[in-house]
C-alpha cells in the first residue's frame, strides 16, 4: 500500500516540478513525472530492503526528497543541453 502512495505522491511532485521550473517547452510532458515515479519507487524499495521500517518517516524522506532533487536537476539540465545540441546542429548544417 505504501508503494502505491509513493508512486502517487512522486507523480504529483514530478508534475508540480514540471510546471514550476522554467524550460518545460524543451522536454516532454511525462519526462519529469516518469522520472520521479521511477526514482522514488526504486529508492523506497532500496530503503526498505536496507532495513528501514516502511512505517517510519525515513523511507518517505529518502524516496521523495532524493527523487525531487534529481527531478529538479534534470528539469534545469535538459533545456540547456537541448539548446546546446540544437545550436551545434545548426552550426554543422550551416557549413
Amino acid at each position: 500500500m505504501e508503494l502505491v502512495l509513493i508512486i502517487t505522491f512522486s507523480g504529483l511532485i514530478g508534475a508540480l516540478v514540471r510546471y514550476l521550473v522554467p524550460g518545460r517547452d524543451r522536454h516532454g510532458l511525462f519526462v519529469l513525472p516518469g522520472l520521479h515515479i521511477a526514482a522514488a519507487s526504486l529508492l523506497w524499495t532500496a530503503s526498505v530492503w536496507a532495513g528501514l521500517s516502511p512505517y517510519s518517516v525515513w523511507p518517505w524522506l529518502v524516496s521523495l526528497v532524493l527523487s525531487t532533487a534529481g527531478g529538479v536537476w534534470l528539469a534545469l539540465w535538459l533545456p540547456r543541453r537541448r539548446d546546446a545540441e540544437d545550436q551545434e546542429l545548426l552550426e554543422s548544417l550551416s557549413r
